[in-house]
């Protein structure tokens, strides 16, 4: 988790090589390595946790969302209460807002010091907390009871983070029928949390915007949501099969929506991808952010990058009215044979460079995430010999254009990185934005420029 100490976050039954890679990689909801067995996620309970998440993004007022989210989380994670705790930058303190029983007439609002108790404790280490008896836990805030009446048995804290900042926590008490929370309710907390922080993050930006243009606006509202969620701390190549891996967004002024991420799966393997929502504005950022939320969750499930693309997509196109749609180029890295198998989904030809500095374009195909109920993805792959380099990127790159119009084209692509021998990931991207700015000179970009480079280096 992002600003989490290694062994501050560990749990009875983590695998440590996870705890190891977890901060490194800077994931930005807290992800656990399980033992297959205690999981038992099926389609269904993705499905209702994308509906909830789905259906809360479309509230335009923070009470009305806040009201939403306690009304209607605390049914499907099946418990007793839920509680949303808001940090008051004014005052320090968190305003706390629960809802008990069935109804939202048994809604109570109260105030208690910041840092306190177990929900302090998942906000201030950002990463979330079960806890199966109250009792046992020191950390408990018994105060929070005696003040409501209410008596607490077991709960599961989860922050709401906007990038590396707590803005509140989550919070659900007392699971119905059955004696603690699982560790499968745990991870799908994990996962709503941060569809609940897209949403808080998409409001009190757009309050804090309402003084400039509505173009900037919603352009500026894109871009804060999009930045929070992507992973920015790049792991060493010893923990990911020898590649050393390097990505960056160069945001444009007047558009949205491209994403990056890379994460372990449960096997240990390395899942990347790079994409570009369709469109401008909000809308684009928000659909950004529940793909790449919905693609992680089903990462889980162990899946291969072709069969990945299509359970998403299963999720996406039924629920999109706005008819959105995200072209994506998603890898899975397998160091046992150095070899990378992944699915096209419309997206921008990847592009291999071999150690004798010859670069290459990738097959093309696939069809974009969201449109097709039957959409068919390419499914690939690329052998990796030692110091051979992959790169990922979006058309803002080879769509660039200049003062002339013309468009800088796979051509250009292609002779830059064929010029890049003996330089790192992240070298490598510096010159591919150094060269597409060359390249434009004056001219106004156009669109977001995403960069993904893997480099195997042992």
């Amino acid at each position: 988790m992002q600003g989490a100490g290694l062994k501050d976050c560990m749990r009875e039954g983590d695998r440590v090589s996870w705890e190891e890679l977890r901060p490194v990689l800077g994931v930005y909801s807290q992800k656990y390595m399980k033992d297959e067995a205690e999981i038992s996620l099926g389609q269904g309970d993705y499905a209702a946790l994308f509906a909830l998440g789905g259906n809360i993004i479309r509230e335009p007022d923070l009470d009305g969302l806040l009201k939403k989210i306690l009304e209607e989380s605390r049914p499907w994670i099946s418990c007793e209460a839920c509680s949303i705790f808001l940090l008051d930058e004014a005052t320090g303190e968190l305003l706390i807002l629960s809802a008990y029983g069935n109804t939202a007439d048994s809604m109570t609002e109260f105030r208690m010091p910041a840092g306190q108790g177990i929900v302090g404790t998942a906000m201030t280490e950002k990463c979330t907390i079960r806890v199966d008896d109250v009792r046992t836990d020191k950390r408990f805030y018994s105060a929070a009871d005696q003040k409501t009446g209410w008596k607490t048995r077991a709960l599961v804290a989860a922050p709401l983070l906007d990038g590396d900042r707590a803005i509140g926590a989550i919070e659900f008490l007392n699971p119905i029928g059955r004696p603690a929370f699982t560790r499968n309710d745990e991870l799908l907390i994990d996962y709503f949390s941060t569809l609940v922080s897209a949403s808080l993050v998409r409001i009190q930006s757009h309050r804090a915007a309402l003084e400039r243009a509505q173009v900037q606006r919603d352009l500026d509202l894109a871009r804060e949501i999009q930045s929070g969620i992507l992973p920015k701390d790049f792991p060493s190549p010893e923990l990911i099969g020898g590649l050393d891996l390097y990505a960056v967004i160069h945001p444009a002024k007047e558009v949205s929506g491209d994403l990056y991420d890379f994460f372990l799966g449960p096997d240990g393997r390395l899942y990347f991808l790079v994409g570009d929502v369709s469109g401008k504005g909000v809308a684009p950022g928000l659909f950004m952010a529940i793909s790449r939320t919905m693609i992680r969750a089903i990462a889980g499930q162990g899946l291969g990058p072709m069969e990945l693309l299509m359970a998403a997509n299963a999720q996406l196109w039924p629920e999109n009215p706005t008819f959105l749609f995200v072209t994506i180029a998603l890898g899975l890295y397998d160091s046992d044979n150095s070899t990378i198998h992944y699915a096209q989904a419309g997206h921008c030809q990847a592009v291999l460079i071999k150690q004798n500095g010859k670069a290459e374009l990738q097959p093309a195909g696939g069809q974009p995430l969201g449109v097709f109920e039957d959409a068919e993805f390419s499914p690939l792959s690329c052998k990796l010999e030692l110091g051979d380099t992959f790169v990922l990127y979006s058309d803002g790159v080879t769509e660039a254009m200049n003062s002339r119009k013309e468009l800088y084209g796979d051509t250009r692509l292609l002779s830059v990185l064929g010029n890049v021998t003996g330089l790192s990931s992240r070298q490598i991207c510096e010159k591919m934005l150094e060269d597409v700015a060359s390249f434009v000179n004056r001219a106004e970009q156009s669109d977001d420029i995403t960069i993904m480079v893997l480099r195997r280096m042992k």
